[in-house]
Order: structure tokens, then sequence, then C-alpha cells
């Protein structure tokens, strides 16, 4: 099994991500078959009650038009 580098889903990350996605007009849904992700992934995302791979971060930031370090800074 590969380990990946993962990302800790602060609360402001996890407000940024759901609010990034709905000023898109995204459902969850919609956002989760963008990133080849499942709809349960998204919100345990959004929720911050999981960490993230990198590279989905990057995939979600790209899909949501935005730099990754606005779903990152604090």
């Amino acid at each position: 099994m590969t380990e990946y580098e993962t990302v800790w889903i602060t609360a402001t990350t996890a407000f940024r991500l759901k609010k990034a996605r709905v000023d898109k007009g995204f459902s969850q849904s919609d956002l989760a078959q963008r990133v080849d992700a499942s709809v349960n992934q998204i919100e345990h995302y959004e929720r911050g009650e999981v960490d993230m791979p990198m590279d989905r971060l990057f995939d979600l930031a790209r899909i949501l038009d935005l730099p990754a370090s606005d779903l990152l800074a604090e």
C-alpha cells in the first residue's frame, strides 16, 4: 500500500471548502463526481472529520478554480 501525504482539515478549511463549492453552484454529488470521490468523503471533508490526501486537495482546488492555499490559509 502506498502512503500519501495528507492534509489536516481544520474547521476553517472545511468551511472554505463548502463555501467554495456552494459559490460554484456544485452539489456535494457534483463535486464528488468531478474528483472521483464518494459523496460521503466530501461530507466528511466539509465537516472537518477526516484528513485529506494532498492530491485530493489540489484536485478540489483546481475544480473549484482557486489556489489550494485559499482553502488552507488560517
